[in-house]
């Protein structure tokens, strides 16, 4: 990747953080193309690109790989100004939360010489603008990869498109763009509504401190929320009919468990909270890694006594985090290894150290 020209079209938080995160894996060089000289010029000084410019063509003619990285709603229109521009086998990619509509537009105009493929990567921030950029932003995160109908995964345009993907830290899971568009809506468009809503429904009560007292289990589930208004209506509605769908379910399981409120029926409320807890214990925080548990005394240094020993082990620690924690008492740290193999080691490693830890 030492001879690749990348060009990212758009350096915000996306089109930052895999600049960063592809200037750190060596990818030769990293062009940025921005609309405003303001933002080209934090790019640089982020580092998140080598070079840029404000003048698309200049900034695409020698790319080897473009990627777009605008909002969803722009990448038709740009893709359409981008494939006249650029070589002959030149790739193209993109960003945007939803792959059906632009797969097909962008079809209709794509010259036999150049190669689309769709791309999303699962993983954001509730922040905006390069000045958000993270080069570990998309470590142990799914990238979606929808290819045009008929091109194998097996073809030179995405076996280059799923290196620079591993590139960035994330891994590559090829999809058609239906298929994607289904699964985004379940799990990124709808909880992001359904999170707006539950914000609009608490505001919306008068007279009561609701907010006020609003705590972690309630800004945790709403943490979406505060994402960017303008990107959040583009995706929704660039993805209307899934979207759709998904809605009308979660429609049909939240009056489930409304009438079984209403009528008091205890046995159907604790099947239906019970469905959804086993469910959700079997999710990982990312479909990359293996998790596993650990209580801690509190005292100084606790959780580098526990880092420490995992290190020592020559194990690597892709995620952490504390899951509860109480003064005086101590709590639970939750840590992700790359493997089941590796989690289970440490889990061992541990115990044998006298500590409580186990697999989740």
């Amino acid at each position: 990747m030492r001879d690749l020209t990348v060009t990212i079209v758009g350096v915000g938080l996306i089109g930052g953080s895999l600049g960063l995160a592809w200037r750190k894996a060596g990818v030769g060089r990293v062009i940025g193309v921005t609309r405003r000289q303001e933002t080209l010029d934090l790019a640089l000084k982020c580092e998140a690109i080598d070079e840029g410019t404000t003048d698309m063509t200049g900034g695409v003619k020698a790319a080897d790989v473009v990627v777009l990285c605008t909002p969803v709603s722009e990448i038709v229109p740009l893709a359409e100004k981008v494939v006249g521009q650029v070589r002959p086998g030149t790739l193209v990619t993109d960003v945007g939360s939803t792959k059906a509509r632009i797969m097909e537009s962008v079809s209709r105009f794509l010259p036999e010489d150049v190669w689309f493929i769709g791309g999303h990567p699962m993983a954001g921030s509730e922040r905006t603008g390069v000045e958000a950029a993270d080069p570990y932003l998309f470590e142990n995160a799914v990238f979606c990869l929808t290819p045009p109908q008929g091109m194998p995964v097996s073809a030179a345009p995405m076996q280059r498109l799923q290196e620079l993907v591993r590139a960035a830290g994330a891994t590559p899971l090829v999809l058609t763009p239906e298929e994607h568009d289904l699964v985004v809506a379940g799990v990124s468009h709808v909880p992001h509504l359904v999170a707006a809503a539950l914000v609009n429904t608490v505001a919306d009560i008068e007279g009561l401190p609701m907010l006020r007292l609003a705590a972690s289990g309630f800004r945790d589930t709403t943490r979406i929320a505060a994402g960017s208004s303008e990107l959040w209506r583009d995706i929704c509605l660039s993805n209307a009919s899934a979207i759709t769908q998904m809605l009308k379910a979660f429609e049909d399981h939240l009056a489930q468990l409304r009438q079984a409120v209403e009528q008091g029926n205890g046995e159907a409320l604790y099947e239906l909270l019970d469905k959804a807890r086993e469910t959700r214990l079997t999710m990982p925080a990312s479909s990359a890694v293996h998790e596993f548990v650990v209580t801690l005394v509190d005292r100084p240094g606790a959780i580098h006594e526990v880092t420490g020993l995992i290190a020592e082990a020559n194990l690597n620690i892709v995620d952490i985090g504390i899951l509860k924690a109480r003064h005086g008492e101590g709590g639970t740290l939750r840590v992700a290894l790359p493997t089941s193999e590796a989690a289970d080691l440490a889990v061992g490693l541990l115990r044998n150290n006298g500590y409580v830890a186990w697999r989740r």
